[in-house]
């Protein structure tokens, strides 16, 4: 079987997948390298967006905050882990939330349902080679306004007390973006 034969050569010393690991991450940083340069025309005078890279030289680590200014989200301050996989651009970043959120399409713990972050997603939203990082950055700060889901929710609790009580749902925000989300 290919596993067996693998080894074999790995015992040799010759490993495709290192040399195939290294030549996504080539593909990888070429992206991102381009990828930035749009994304900083973009997000130039954006005051909802910020991107910084945690660690200088590696572009594949970028920390996301967004800063809604209207909606139910106004006056809190969200941050993001991004990684970008070496697979990239066949697979989407990954991304988490890292303050806690009152919110139908992320968990308190941070997971994040967004179409756009989905690999094999069956709706056209999903991930494609074709979306790049602005995209992202984009869907992100849409999750705070027009992409909020309430039918396709993570956060079922969230989902169900907007429906039933949107004055509660909406202290609840507020009382979160005090405890978890101030400036």
């Amino acid at each position: 079987s290919g596993i067996m034969i693998n080894l074999q050569k790995r015992i040799k010393g010759v490993d495709d997948n290192k040399k195939y690991m290294d030549t996504r991450i080539t593909i990888r940083e070429k992206l991102l390298t381009e990828e930035m340069k749009e994304l900083e025309r973009t997000l130039m005078g954006d005051k909802v967006c910020r991107l910084t890279f945690p660690s200088p030289g590696v572009l594949h680590e970028m920390h996301l905050t967004i800063t809604p200014n209207d909606g139910f989200y106004k006056g809190g301050v969200y941050h993001f882990d991004i990684k970008v996989p070496a697979e990239y651009n066949n697979v989407p970043p990954v991304v988490k939330c890292l303050t806690r959120v009152w919110h139908p399409n992320i968990t308190e713990e941070g997971a994040i349902c967004l179409s756009l972050l989905r690999e094999n997603s069956l709706d056209a939203f999903g991930w494609r080679p074709t979306r790049n990082m602005t995209e992202v950055v984009h869907g992100l700060a849409s999750l705070f306004t027009d992409l909020m889901d309430f039918d396709d929710p993570l956060n079922q609790q969230a989902a169900e007390q907007y429906q039933q009580n949107r004055g509660n749902f909406e202290n609840k925000v507020k009382d979160y973006i005090g405890k978890y989300a101030r400036h």
